[in-house]
């Protein structure tokens, strides 16, 4: 190999290295100062956000929160289910913020209610089409080929210790003969 293609791998190898380093640094430093990040799967917040964005999200107030500003909260029909919209109406009454919140691209408004102890998400910042690998690699095939081919792997190597062709007592007298 040339000196000069080994000075590109060798460069292309250490960049790699190092945006790879940069990207675990900041996702650390980002979950450590409180922000999350949530992939957004549906254009219901188009052309602002596209599926496959990441949104970065900061837990705020819901007090904080403001007309026209993106929020993130929990689907108050569906368990477990995220949902990133803009904020349309707020009302406080009592110890209850009631929300109305609409994507870009909706015509229907959620309604929902949160204590005023309770946390919401503030949309601060996007990450365009990151959140298309995201999902690929936390998919269910990837899991399975990332656990499936080592485990057929390792299975194969034992069946071929198992049922490999050994050498014969005459095969190994000549090569301790040699030695």
């Amino acid at each position: 190999m040339t000196s000069g293609l080994r000075l590109g791998i060798h460069y292309i190898d250490w960049t790699v290295r190092g945006l790879v380093g940069c990207v675990v640094l900041w996702t650390l430093f980002s979950l450590l100062a409180g922000y999350r990040p949530f992939t957004v799967l549906t254009g219901s917040m188009e052309p602002t956000l596209a599926p496959g964005d990441v949104v970065v999200v900061k837990e705020m107030s819901p007090l904080d929160a403001r007309i026209g500003g993106i929020v993130t909260f929990s689907d108050p029909e569906a368990t477990g289910k995220t949902i990133t919209h803009r904020v349309r109406s707020i009302k406080a009454r009592g110890s209850k913020i009631d929300f109305q919140t609409e994507g870009d691209a909706n015509n229907a408004v959620e309604h929902w209610t949160v204590a005023r102890g309770d946390k919401i998400g503030k949309v601060t910042g996007r990450i365009p089409l990151v959140g298309h690998a995201l999902v690929f690699l936390t998919g269910g095939t990837v899991r399975v080929l990332l656990l499936g081919v080592p485990l057929m792997l390792v299975a194969a190597a034992g069946l071929w210790r198992i049922w490999r062709p050994r050498a014969s007592v005459v095969d190994r007298s000549k090569a301790d003969a040699t030695c």
